[in-house]
């Protein structure tokens, strides 16, 4: 593993966002597909949103391979969706997924440990605005940020832990053994991306909450934005994993140990 100075957290952003401007066509492509998958995951009550985290790594590495193929001057195709889908590399990406719902839940019962549950209700529903005000009086803002500083180190190294599995062909175990020494050599350079993604998503949310208010259609416009942050984290994540462990082979398979 390389030794990885702190700035390298925002130049792994600006490589994501690089990266997704060689194929914004590909990669748009690539996104509306998964929110297609998604959107019909959704139509199942409970276990639709638990099969959404689940796949989450599985869909992941889809996104990854995708920033590859534009590293190579390849064409994104919403084929690349289904990378993680192949045996025995799903069983392998779930794995993840499930540890993923975990990190979610124990995030999600610290907001409603903290935060005023009737505000969040209403907040959620449209019948509260958010204001700075409202966020500091119900506890919502501490409590997201006691959220946040769980779930997002537990998703980060998830999320490096996949492409551990499929390029260097390692099991969950060991692959998130090394993606969390990994994050911990790097510490500073992930406390830099992190907080980078989050300022430009925060930032970008007031702007269309602003602009439009809290409603259906800032909503579904915020949704979109985030899938479009999602991808681009991922050329991110994609970015520092070969800064940190090496730019992978251009091989259409990754080599795969037995079941």
């Amino acid at each position: 593993m390389n030794k990885i100075a702190a700035s390298a957290g925002w130049r792994w952003v600006k490589q994501g966002f690089a990266l997704f401007r060689k194929q914004p066509g590909g990669m748009s492509t690539l996104f509306l597909a998964y929110m297609i998958v998604t959107a019909l995951l959704n139509l199942i009550p409970l276990l639709g949103q638990v099969a959404q985290g689940v796949l989450l790594p599985v869909f992941s590495i889809g996104f990854m391979r995708a920033a590859q193929q534009i590293q190579l001057e390849r064409p994104v195709v919403p084929a690349l969706l289904g990378t993680g889908f192949r045996k025995p590399l799903m069983g392998r990406l779930c794995v993840l997924g499930a540890l993923h719902i975990v990190a979610a839940i124990v995030a999600a019962g610290v907001l409603l440990l903290i935060a005023d549950t009737e505000t969040l209700t209403q907040m959620a529903t449209g019948k509260a605005q958010p204001d700075p005000e409202l966020l500091r009086d119900s506890g919502l803002f501490p409590g997201m940020v006691m959220a946040l500083l769980i779930y997002l180190p537990a998703i980060t190294v998830i999320c490096f832990a996949v492409p551990l599995v499929y390029w260097s062909a390692m099991g969950p175990g060991k692959a998130l053994f090394y993606a969390f020494f990994a994050a911990k050599r790097a510490f500073t350079a992930f406390v830099v991306f992190g907080f980078s993604l989050f300022a430009i998503a925060l930032f970008s949310s007031q702007i269309v909450l602003l602009l439009l208010g809290f409603g259906p259609f800032s909503l579904a416009l915020l949704r979109v934005m985030f899938v479009l942050l999602f991808g681009v984290a991922h050329c991110a994540l994609y970015a520092a994993y070969c800064d940190i462990f090496g730019t992978p082979a251009a091989d259409d398979k990754a080599p795969l140990p037995p079941a």
